[in-house]
């Protein structure tokens, strides 16, 4: 009797040895860094998407029908064992090539999704900004069927404008998959409330701008007139300048704006002569609303402008302008490197 007890002890202790190797086995594949690329020499990240209820058997499942791991079966049952493979959140994942599966189930099992970036440049505009958010695969649309004077009225009810021109900061945003094109637009606005204000706060005195809005409106003349970062406060002293003396702005990226789709890629004469709202050589003072999303530099520019006498510029034609003091002085400089 005392053998069989024995026996029975020994085979069962070698049962659970034979089981912790078997379990620990388990864990070290399971957590090998050995996920299996669609290409085997795949250097950037995969994404994979979990679609709303799918639970972790059919997870797996999806894994191996893709080619990311191997043994779906196997894969499952560690996960169970492992992890808490029952709160799978759908959504958009990155897969790395050196990923264990472990980790994939992890990410997904805490919902760490992968961010998708898109850029907004400075000086580009509404229409632009549209057209790259309805582009996008992974943004849903809220906004396709809205106006951009319904899209203002949502952003800022009580607002005297009705375009969104402007009012939104441009920089690169961070989103997940199924993220609207609406709520992008909110966060721009709501970044360009904060740094406006910010700057707005901080402004030099004695400014021809009366408000917020009416320094975004010159700021985006900045930002169109200029690419080269220095010379911004220079020319935000010479609209300002103007603006003080009395004197039109005479900006030709606003008689641009102000043709729209009649713009033919060149400023005719005719052009010049043509009355719009915008058309700064025909009216007085600023145009009624921004003719592009300035960015922080060109609004920063325009309310702390570099003081100087300086009433006119011309482009150099290497990206950057001269500027001179008076009519005589800028007519030579238009002799110089427009002319010739």
């Amino acid at each position: 009797m005392m053998k069989v007890l024995k026996f029975l002890v020994l085979l069962a202790m070698t049962g659970m040895l034979l089981l912790a190797i078997a379990v620990g086995s388990l864990y070290w594949w399971f957590t090998q860094p050995k996920v299996v690329m669609a290409e085997a020499d795949a250097l950037a990240p995969a994404l994979f998407e979990v679609p709303r209820g799918t639970h972790g058997r059919k997870f797996a499942e999806l894994l191996e029908e893709q080619g990311y791991i191997e043994n779906s079966q196997l894969n499952y049952l560690a996960a169970r064992l492992f992890l808490d493979a029952g709160s799978l959140r759908a959504g958009v994942y990155a897969i790395q090539p050196a990923d264990s599966a472990q980790r994939v189930w992890q990410r997904v099992l805490q919902g760490q999704q992968h961010y998708f970036r898109i850029t907004f440049v400075e000086g580009s505009q509404f229409s632009d900004w549209r057209r790259q958010l309805s582009e996008h695969p992974y943004i849903s649309t809220q906004t396709e069927d809205k106006s951009d004077a319904e899209i203002t009225q949502i952003l800022a009810p009580d607002a005297p404008y009705d375009r969104p021109e402007g009012l939104l900061f441009p920089d690169t945003y961070k989103f997940t998959a199924g993220t609207s094109d609406l709520q992008l637009i909110r966060q721009a606005y709501q970044r360009m409330q904060l740094n406006l204000n910010e700057l707005w706060e901080n402004r030099k005195s004695n400014l021809p701008v009366s408000s917020p809005y009416q320094a975004l409106i010159l700021a985006s003349i900045i930002e169109k007139e200029t690419g080269a970062a220095h010379e911004r406060g220079l020319v935000a002293s010479v609209f300002v300048n103007r603006l003080i003396t009395g004197m039109r702005l005479q900006s030709d990226p606003t008689i641009i704006y102000g043709l729209g789709d009649d713009y033919r890629g060149v400023i005719y004469r005719s052009d010049i002569h043509q009355y719009t709202p915008y058309n700064t050589y025909r009216i007085n003072g600023l145009p009624p609303t921004p003719i592009a999303m300035p960015g922080y530099e060109s609004i920063k520019a325009t309310l702390n402008p570099i003081p100087s006498e300086y009433f006119y510029f011309v482009s150099s034609n290497d990206g950057q302008h001269v500027f001179s003091r008076t009519l005589e002085e800028h007519n030579r400089a238009v002799y110089k490197y427009q002319r010739n």
